[in-house]
């Protein structure tokens, strides 16, 4: 009885951890999707679109990183507000997604702090603070939250950014891309994205290359299928009329 046991046991052992280890089977294409919607619902052929007629699949999953990955369903990005409460949006969504918006990453920058220590005139106080704060220079991350300003103590980003400003004026003039990219590298974030790094580091923000308020950028989940269907199928020789050549009762 023991041994019909262990046997059993080890069978068990087996099956599990070779479930880990089998590659995972992607979940096959929906040959039609239905779109639930109060002016009538749609009936999508996925399949017609995909395959029949050769569209690329990140045509429509745009945050997508390669053919053949569904991406995040359109309601994770469109349709949100950009209130308040969208501040925890890089906690709550998958970070392939990332990308779709912020389109580019900064490196750090790589200063020289040997450099600037050699240079004449320039003391250790023109970037630390003075005896009064720091008895002896220590690493700005050691008090400056990487994030967040805290109080009269700033984010890291924003310290940093004030003390090189001090001397170096002429490259903070432009809040673009021109700026940063004097000192930091810029990579497509989709590019950072496929060769395995991470945008969690240096993300810019909207404004940067943006003038539009970010409310605007993403359009409502409405104003993003009618754009991308509307737009191809006229295209493709539409014209799109009326509602119902898509909605129905």
């Amino acid at each position: 009885m023991r041994k019909v046991t262990y046997i059993l046991t080890g069978t068990l052992l087996v099956l599990s951890v070779g479930g880990y280890l089998l590659p995972e089977t992607p979940e096959p294409a929906p040959n039609r999707i239905l779109m639930k919607n109060a002016a009538g619902h749609v009936v999508f052929d996925h399949k017609t679109h995909a395959e029949k007629l050769g569209i690329s699949c990140m045509s429509c999953h745009h945050d997508a990183l390669a053919e053949g990955q569904a991406g995040q369903p359109c309601k994770t990005c469109h349709g949100l507000e950009f209130g308040p409460e969208f501040k925890g949006h890089s906690y709550t969504m998958a970070p392939e997604t990332c990308a779709s918006c912020h389109h580019m990453t900064l490196s750090a920058k790589k200063w020289g702090h040997r450099t600037h220590a050699q240079m004449p005139g320039v003391e250790c106080t023109a970037c630390h603070h003075g005896p009064q704060i720091e008895p002896t220079p220590q690493n700005c991350a050691s008090c400056h939250d990487r994030k967040v300003d805290m109080g009269p103590i700033l984010s890291l980003k924003n310290a940093v950014h004030t003390r090189c400003s001090s001397c170096h004026e002429e490259s903070f003039v432009k809040n673009d891309m021109t700026y940063c990219a004097s000192c930091h590298t810029a990579q497509t974030s989709r590019d950072t994205l496929k060769s395995g790094g991470s945008l969690k580091p240096a993300l810019i923000p909207c404004g940067t290359c943006h003038d539009t308020e970010p409310a605007k950028l993403v359009p409502s989940s409405m104003a993003a299928y009618h754009g991308l269907c509307i737009t191809c199928h006229e295209k493709q020789g539409g014209p799109v009329e009326n509602c119902a050549q898509c909605h129905t009762k």
